[in-house]
């Protein structure tokens, strides 16, 4: 016990103050930007990116941060009276919220997965938050150089829910190889999809937004999580979405999204800039 003392009085005192640029690009490997992961709140999700936004290429460690509540909310266009009351519970319910990576299949075809949490040590004393991420993140944070998605954290600052930012991340790390795709047609689980579409089974989009048990009519969770999710994407950026369900024996089974125009001027910005960040990863 007093070894746990020590160590959080340490992170306390080491802890580097979170810097609000909204220019800072939130990088994270391709298996967590897809994985399953617990709902977060809007306030609990752009925290922990603003937090995975702070490391640095040449970092090799995950640090712990501070921030100040009253400036966050400054940040985020939050009321402070609306935030202070929310961060009451952030310590205790971040602690608690489960990452869930599936892992290669064995041999015997069995599901393996990797579980871990968000952060690894939360306080809130006199009104800062000082925290910690995983130490199980590292490997999806830090030393990135393939198979990861980058975005700018001002791209996410404006969405009004965790449902929209996962959708965004999500299609986003499709639409990081859109552009290095062939212009053809191609065939996948039977559909015929174009360049710019990418396409996900209603299993996994369940799994993936954490709504296995909630909104277990379909034509709910479409409504409540898939078409809201795409309608303030396309309300709060400038990368437009576009989807349609696919149906078989007259049930939903699938959903397109077309990941919107490159020939549009703020989809041509959209293109230059993703571009540009997998360039300035290789060097």
């Amino acid at each position: 016990m007093n070894e746990e003392k020590t160590q959080k009085k340490i992170d306390r005192e080491n802890a580097l103050p979170i810097k609000y640029n909204k220019n800072y690009n939130v990088i994270q490997a391709n298996e967590l930007v897809r994985s399953r992961q617990d709902e977060l709140t809007l306030l609990e999700a752009k925290l922990v990116r603003l937090a995975v936004a702070q490391v640095l290429k040449e970092d090799t460690d995950l640090k712990t941060y501070s921030c100040n509540v009253a400036k966050l909310a400054e940040f985020l266009g939050i009321s402070r009276q609306n935030i202070y009351a929310e961060v009451q519970n952030l310590s205790l319910s971040l602690m608690k919220k489960s990452i869930f990576i599936r892992d290669r299949e064995s041999k015997q075809g069995k599901k393996n997965y990797k579980i871990f949490h968000w952060v690894d040590y939360v306080e809130y004393k006199d009104g800062d938050i000082t925290f910690k991420l995983s130490e199980h993140l590292k490997p999806y944070l830090v030393g990135l150089n393939e198979l990861f998605t980058s975005y700018g954290y001002e791209e996410i600052l404006s969405l009004p829910t965790n449902y929209a930012i996962r959708l965004y991340e999500l299609l986003y790390s499709y639409a990081n190889l859109s552009f290095q795709e062939t212009h053809h047609t191609i065939i996948f689980d039977n559909e015929k999809l174009e360049k710019d579409e990418v396409l996900f089974t209603i299993d996994f989009l369940r799994e993936y937004f954490n709504c296995k048990e909630k909104y277990p009519n379909t034509g709910d969770f479409i409504k409540r999580v898939i078409k809201a999710a795409v309608e303030d994407i396309n309300q709060n950026t400038v990368y437009p979405v576009n989807y349609r369900t696919v149906k078989e024996h007259n049930k939903i089974t699938k959903v397109i999204f077309q990941l919107g125009s490159w020939e549009t001027e703020a989809g041509a910005e959209v293109l230059t800039n993703l571009r540009k960040k997998l360039e300035e990863s290789k060097v």
